[in-house]
């Protein structure tokens, strides 16, 4: 199959980068290397709309009650586990109010930013997906930085396609190693949780 005409321009090992498996690296490594791309990717495009993000600490009207994939969650997991105790009593008290808001938020800020999942990195951003098949670029964008008739330039666009399908990849590996079913999305209020069940 040809190169949709849409594509054709953009530079495609920019956005969707590849990367290489190394047997002596575990998952959770190559996750994190994973994260890292993601986040130099993230930094280009912010810097690209920095006049148009009204995003930043303190604003949490798009931390929701995500879910995440298992080897996002054994991460925060993790993350949780080395928080102070007070930050972990809090997390506690958050699960008794609203649902539908993050649990790991203290004072509306991430709890655990630096090991926040990729759901919430790319928060705020204009995000992009290749349909091959009609040809076209499906973008989903914050109302709340990006009016409807906003004009995207394809360099412009946080292409997801490339690193979401290697994270499936690696969480597919993590969940083969762990005996875990690998489609099941772990809520994030259930990561929360002082004994959570599961992963």
């Amino acid at each position: 199959m040809g190169t949709p005409e849409i594509l054709k321009g953009i530079n495609r090992a920019r956005v969707i980068p590849f990367f290489y498996h190394d047997s002596a690296m575990t998952c959770i490594q190559d996750y994190h290397q994973l994260l890292t791309a993601l986040d130099a990717e993230i930094a280009r495009i912010g810097e690209m709309h920095a006049a148009t993000l009204s995003c930043g600490p303190g604003c949490a009207s798009c931390c929701l009650a995500f879910s995440v994939l298992p080897i996002e969650a054994a991460c925060l997991r993790e993350a949780i586990g080395a928080l102070p105790l007070t930050s972990q009593e809090q997390l506690d008290r958050n699960l008794a109010e609203d649902a539908d808001r993050c649990p790991l938020l203290i004072d509306d800020l991430c709890s655990v930013y630096a090991a926040r999942p990729v759901i919430c990195r790319t928060q705020g951003l204009p995000l992009a997906y290749v349909d091959e098949e009609r040809e076209a670029i499906e973008v989903s964008a914050c109302k709340l930085n990006f009016p409807d008739d906003y004009a995207f330039a394809p360099e412009s666009l946080l292409f997801m396609d490339g690193f979401n399908g290697r994270l499936s990849e690696l969480n597919r590996t993590w969940c083969r190693a762990q005996g875990l079913v690998p489609d099941k999305r772990i809520p994030l209020r259930e990561i929360a949780c002082p004994a959570p069940p599961g992963v």
